[in-house]
């Protein structure tokens, strides 16, 4: 073989060999910025999911005051109010306050030390009057946030119209049920500052459904974010919040990208390399996608998951039930024992459930102490109510933690599709009016001094 073919040779090996380490370190360049933004996107969306849940969770604390205004035919003593008021106030440590505001004015308020004003005509405040105008008109609640709050800090208002009777007018208006949220505990909450803690920055907005208006709720910096991710949040009556999170950085640095140019001329080293890297790449994108649809402390389908799956049980009509579970007095586990005690009660109340119903049936996570299961086809009643009496009996055994041992319960209520209703959103709020009717009976039975084998501190050995 002559020298010139030699090297005519070698120049032909090493532009194959360049235009295939150029396209596979192209791919490895795209691929990784995708799966960074996939990461990214699944932190938002986990985040979101938190924060939809837990406003869903204070504005029930508005339904279940607009519940007892109705139940009393707009007759609501006082003395009623301060002690639904205090059975509500403590399972919400960033709850400051709840009022109802009869025809708009303020006459009731829990704590009466809150530092809200009573009297105040909500029609007449400027801060309020658009929003409560708008939300006695057409029937919906509304979420107002940043507000300044009396302690100077800032807050969020979930307001509900209250109606005395099926019709929605000005006749049958009776006022308005409102909680306020002290935002940066409710933040802490739902954990916003740790995006941080994962090389993020972020920036958390409210659109006003009735103004218009895009505000800035937190933000970890004033610069613009530089092409992020976002997730959508459903607030209260319309209304929605956006979560955008984008790195420190850039999704790609120009040094890393010079690092790939380096190795693309390497060609020898650069194949095995970048075959390996590929490799390991697919294999974290897998892993993601199904951490992605799992709960990471019990293991179950988090929320992303479900709201997949009912979107495909809708899509094919298929029919369905939903029972809505909540594990009762779970605050005083953590506020005796602390959270590691609280997340092996979680993770042993999970399997409980999971080990209560059928294998074609599916568990989910939905929140702190929230779950929901779905079950699959037609079922009627008294199977659906067998699937709750074993899960209380399960979850009832005596839990044992290290030294300490704990008892637990549930309150559950169940909806089916199509009988109770044939879209997701009605099946899900008859669901959730059964499970919360639950925990008032309970409620009331603790109230009464009635309730026995219920999970408070004097069950703690």
């Amino acid at each position: 073989m002559s020298k010139k073919r030699s090297i005519r040779l070698g120049l032909i090996t090493f532009a194959i060999s360049l235009i295939i380490t150029t396209m596979l370190a192209m791919a490895f360049l795209s691929n990784t910025s995708r799966i960074r933004r996939e990461r990214a996107t699944f932190i938002a969306e986990s985040i979101a999911n938190r924060i939809h849940a837990e406003i869903k969770n204070r504005e029930y604390i508005t339904r279940i005051l607009e519940i007892e205004v109705m139940s009393s035919d707009g007759e609501l003593t006082q003395d009623t109010f301060q002690k639904i008021g205090e059975a509500l106030f403590d399972d919400n440590i960033d709850v400051v306050d709840m009022t109802l505001a009869p025809n708009g004015v303020i006459n009731y308020v829990y704590p009466m030390n809150s530092g809200v004003s009573e009297r105040v005509n909500l029609f007449e405040d400027s801060q309020n009057k658009v929003h409560v105008d708008n939300s006695k008109n057409a029937g919906v609640g509304i979420i107002m946030t940043p507000v300044n709050l009396p302690n100077d800090t800032y807050g969020i208002i979930i307001r509900r119209p209250i109606y005395l009777g099926d019709e929605k007018s000005s006749d049958s208006f009776w006022g308005f049920a409102s909680v306020t949220i002290n935002l940066s505990d409710f933040l802490s909450g739902v954990n916003i500052k740790g995006i941080a803690e994962e090389g993020y920055e972020y920036k958390l907005k409210g659109t006003d459904v009735v103004t218009g208006k895009t505000q800035i709720i937190m933000e970890y910096s004033e610069r613009e974010l530089a092409a992020p991710v976002e997730a959508m949040i459903s607030t209260v009556g319309g209304s929605y919040w956006t979560l955008s999170i984008s790195p420190f950085g850039n999704w790609m640095e120009l040094y890393e990208a010079a690092g790939v140019l380096i190795i693309v001329i390497t060609i020898s080293i650069l194949l095995a390399m970048l075959v390996a890297a590929y490799a390991s790449l697919q294999a974290t994108a897998k892993e993601l996608e199904v951490l992605s649809y799992r709960d990471e402390l019990t293991n179950l389908y988090n929320p992303r998951s479900y709201q997949d799956h009912m979107e495909e049980l809708s899509k094919k009509k298929l029919p369905y039930g939903l029972i809505y579970i909540d594990l009762n007095d779970f605050k005083q586990v953590n506020d005796n024992y602390g959270h590691d005690i609280g997340d092996a009660l979680l993770n042993i109340v999970a399997k409980r459930l999971q080990n209560s119903i059928r294998e074609k049936d599916r568990a989910f996570r939905v929140g702190g102490d929230e779950f929901v299961v779905v079950i699959h086809g037609t079922q009627d009643r008294k199977f659906y109510e067998s699937v709750i009496a074993r899960m209380r009996e399960n979850v009832a055994r005596e839990v044992t933690i290290g030294e300490i041992e704990l008892k637990a319960s549930i309150s559950a209520g169940y909806a089916r599709c199509p009988e109770d209703g044939t879209k997701f959103e009605d099946v899900v709020k008859k669901a959730d009016e059964a499970m919360y009717y639950n925990k008032r009976l309970l409620k009331a039975k603790r109230l009464a001094g009635q309730e026995k084998g219920r999970m408070t501190a004097r069950d703690f050995r």
